[in-house]
């Protein structure tokens, strides 16, 4: 991807997470510069760079943004540059009443120095070498991690170290760790990397251990520690241990009772209205989203004595016969803007949930995706339980043949899409080896065939990250992925630019056939 389109899909997402905030306050260096609330902003891209301004009365204030830094609930970070400046800064855009975090910086440099204390007790005799935790954009390298290279001789491993304060970072250890193994092997003629080392607390150890048995250990020799800052030692973790991920399902006859009842009060209130807006029900069988092109507009709550709220997220309101009218108002602007060929495509009902708005697009119709997928079986947002996580699975079909299918939906670029969906894989496939599908409502009168699971990954065709084969390509060879690259005006209409398997149709029958 070219360094602009690269800024105007970053502008777009740090857009859509100042979109999240109801009243962001600017800070830098633990600083509140500004409440932008009641200040004017704008990200634009201006000579190649990605700039961000914010001015009120008081005063003005310009950065060029180089990345995102972190994201938590109630907070975001960019990595940005003060103008004619060279050091990298962070700017955040919390909350107004968010608790403030103190210092992300020193910390990353302790941590890193407590990193290389432990391995000069542990790895005597060996060389560290490239060891950093700088931001590199152009090579995918995270300021979140700890990493670096260990040699002795002709030998050399590869190594990343996660914090415990980097909590919201430990998803993305495993994909960062292979992208740095990666560039390393392509840049080390004169030593065989051979291994990659990952040290984790022990927060983290479980979901990736979990990914990691998937992994092709012809690819490489992959290593997981459990290791805080402060200790003396790492333990190592036994990979043989992990794999099967216990999942548990949500039935589904509750939810499609509460479907039919929520039906009927939905056609009572709104007539032939009704029909342009989407019944989900939830898995636990207690309210209903009620959706035009994805994005919820309102919630009924209940079944023997329903409820119904509607509004965005931040200004709902319950339903009631004084607010009919209203009701009806917010449904028809929301149905006059959420569409393809929109009068005012800046406007939040539009932006607002685009994931949902395709992956809506995609229930309608799967074929779209893939003509070998069977229209009469696809189920979206589908919850899969596994311990206290709670995996949220986009879409689940199958194909004509009874092949089940997991299907993972990005409209902005994900560097970690490869690993997410390899999550929900995992859970797919062990309540398929178990029989829990049809057990919980599941694929009515299917039979199911007992090759794995395929795994699609659909994202704009632009909005690949360019990491997303390299880490394809260290997965389990057992492991079916078709990429599927769709065009940026999807929703107009659902157009495949590109489809691409790995490994490959007929590398997948031998493999499965041995």
């Amino acid at each position: 991807m070219m360094q602009h389109e690269l800024d105007r899909h970053l502008q777009s997402e740090i857009e859509e997470l100042l979109g999240r905030l109801r009243h962001p306050i600017l800070v830098e260096n633990q600083v509140e510069l500004m409440d932008l609330s009641t200040a004017q902003w704008r990200l634009t891209v201006e000579f190649g760079k990605l700039i961000f301004s914010a001015w009120n009365s008081g005063r003005s204030f310009s950065r060029r943004v180089e990345e995102l830094a972190y994201r938590d609930r109630d907070r975001f970070g960019i990595f940005v540059r003060k103008p004619g400046g060279r050091e990298t800064t962070t700017l955040e855009f919390r909350e107004l009443r968010a608790p403030t975090i103190v210092g992300r910086g020193h910390g990353r440099t302790s941590f890193r120095q407590q990193v290389m204390a432990l391995f000069q007790r542990e790895y005597r005799g060996w060389k560290f070498e490239r060891v950093s935790n700088r931001s590199d954009r152009e090579h995918s390298f995270s300021v979140w991690y700890t990493r670096g290279m260990a040699t002795q001789g002709r030998s050399a491993w590869a190594f990343l170290a996660l914090s415990e304060e980097e909590g919201t970072a430990a998803d993305g250890v495993l994909g960062f760790g292979l992208i740095w193994l990666d560039w390393l092997r392509s840049q080390s003629d004169r030593v065989a990397i051979t291994h990659l080392k990952l040290f984790l607390p022990p927060s983290a150890v479980s979901v990736i251990a979990h990914r990691a048995a998937y992994l092709n250990p012809r690819a490489l020799n992959l290593e997981i520690y459990e290791w805080r800052a402060g200790e003396a030692s790492a333990t190592g973790v036994e990979l043989k241990d992990y794999g099967n991920v216990e999942t548990r399902l949500a039935a589904r006859r509750q939810a499609e009772l509460l479907k039919e009842s929520h039906t009927s009060l939905l056609n009572e209130m709104l007539g032939g209205q009704s029909a342009e807006i989407d019944i989900v029900p939830d898995s636990s069988g207690t309210f209903s989203s009620l959706r035009i092109a994805g994005l919820e507009v309102a919630r009924i709550e209940g079944q023997l004595a329903p409820r119904t709220f509607f509004g965005l997220e931040g200004s709902v309101r319950r339903l009631d016969e004084s607010s009919l009218d209203e009701f009806r108002s917010f449904l028809f602007d929301v149905r006059r803007i959420r569409r393809a060929g929109s009068p005012d495509p800046q406007h939040e009902y539009y932006r607002l949930q685009s994931e949902r708005w395709l992956e809506s697009l995609l229930f309608q119709d799967i074929t779209r995706l893939d003509p070998a997928l069977s229209p009469p079986y696809v189920y979206p947002q589908v919850p899969a339980f596994s311990g206290t996580d709670r995996g949220v699975i986009d879409l689940l079909t199958i194909t004509r043949g009874g092949r089940l299918a997991v299907v993972e939906l990005k409209v902005h670029e994900e560097i970690n899409l490869p690993l997410q969906g390899l999550d929900y894989w995992l859970r797919v496939n062990w309540l398929q080896k178990r029989n829990q599908f049809q057990e919980y409502g599941y694929f009515p009168g299917c039979e199911l065939s007992a090759a794995p699971p395929l795994l699609y990954l659909v994202s704009p065709a632009f909005r690949f990250h360019s990491t997303t084969e390299k880490l394809l390509g260290y997965f389990d060879r057992n492991i079916e992925v078709i990429l599927i690259g769709i065009n940026d005006t999807w929703r107009e209409a659902v157009k495949i630019l590109f489809r691409h398997q790995t490994p490959s149709p007929a590398s997948s029958s031998r493999l499965l056939a041995s």
